[in-house]
């Protein structure tokens, strides 16, 4: 109209208009896409535990491996990534290692350590006390021993975690001809990437977890995704190690009976205790490498009667309990460590090492 009026038309089409956008504002008010966080948003917090977590593993693994390797070795900068199997792929090249050590009980999961060839040949020197080579039947059997005994060692961090008993399956050393034949988790996963310094030289291992199997390592030590009630995780915030994790855990008990606040002050003590005798042991070791040891070569045994051993003289052929060919026992202070067989170098005998007896074998001959 011209006088400046709106027509009753016009007043109806502005209010279907308002209608209109107050739809508009009201749809996108629903939401429920942000309740479906996906697995990458493996937050900050969690990183950070998980790296606490793996700095405690790392040192046990590296005082393992210089065990293992009479060298020292050093495990150091866990960097946590959530990643999946095609971004993993992209970032090896090269035959790699990858060995298998899926959780089994306590906890489950498909987890593996990944290691590139290089690394691989010189870990193996190293464990079979040999100048580095190509990958061998025996260097996979030596990496699976190796590796075993690291996982062992992060095993005994994730029990004072979990506080169950968790065990590992299925170990096994396999060269990857190409980084796609990875065994990786499927869809998301975490990877744990460690400095590794031996030897004058450094390089890294990558250690795989399923998202849930980091999660639950870290919830039951006091993380936010682990399955605790919502209010542990500011009991937990004020923590700055993995003890305070533990108290946190056990603050709930707080307004129950004495008998069971005990055991939460108990559990927060006991993962000190177990710090110290790693760190003696690396300082024992260093102070024990200059003591000399009688390394023995025994043929083989038998056994004889007296009147036998009496009636001995020259020309007497005594008849010993290995076959022609079989290796001959490597033998330090009287215990079984190596196999190996006779070579002649110039005029004098040597052994050439064929097998290394594993640590948990050495361990089984000494009770």
């Amino acid at each position: 109209m011209g006088d400046g009026s709106l027509s009753q038309e016009e007043i109806d089409a502005l209010l279907q208009g308002a209608d209109d956008l107050g739809a508009a504002i009201e749809t996108p008010a629903a939401p429920e896409a942000p309740a479906g966080v996906g697995i990458r948003e493996f937050g900050d917090s969690e990183k950070s535990k998980l790296v606490e977590f793996a700095r405690e593993a790392a040192q046990s693994m590296g005082i393992t491996l210089s065990t293992v390797t009479a060298k020292k070795v050093e495990m150091t900068n866990p960097r946590v990534e959530v990643t999946d199997a095609a971004t993993l792929v992209s970032q090896y090249s090269g035959r790699l290692v990858q060995i298998a050590a899926d959780y089994s009980e306590g906890i489950s999961g498909k987890h593996s350590f990944i290691i590139g060839e290089d690394t691989a040949k010189q870990m193996a020197a190293l464990m079979m006390a040999q100048d580095e080579g190509d990958l061998t039947e025996m260097s996979l059997q030596a990496l699976t021993e190796g590796f075993s005994q690291m996982s062992g060692a992060a095993v005994n961090a994730i029990e004072e975690k979990v506080k169950n008993s968790v065990k590992t399956a299925g170990l096994e050393a396999v060269i990857q001809e190409d980084p796609a034949g990875i065994d990786a988790p499927q869809g998301d996963f975490v990877r744990i990437r460690y400095d590794i310094k031996t030897d004058g030289r450094s390089t890294f291992v990558d250690e795989l977890f399923e998202t849930d199997t980091a999660r639950a390592i870290i919830g039951t030590g006091g993380g936010a995704a682990g399955g605790l009630p919502a209010a542990e995780p500011e009991a937990v915030s004020g923590g700055a190690g993995g003890s305070m994790g533990l108290e946190g855990l056990f603050g709930g008990m707080s307004d129950q009976k004495p008998s069971q606040q005990s055991v939460g002050v108990q559990s927060v003590q006991f993962s000190p205790l177990t710090q110290g005798p790693h760190s003696e042991v690396t300082g024992n070791i260093g102070l024990l490498m200059d003591v000399s040891m009688s390394l023995t070569v025994e043929l083989g045994r038998t056994k004889m009667l007296i009147k036998d051993i009496l009636g001995m003289g020259e020309g007497t052929i005594v008849e010993l309990d290995k076959l022609a060919g079989e290796p001959v026992d490597l033998l330090v202070n009287g215990k079984l460590i190596a196999k190996g067989e006779v070579v002649v170098i110039d005029e004098n005998f040597g052994v050439r090492v064929t097998d290394i007896i594993s640590p948990m074998e050495r361990i089984s001959n000494l009770e």
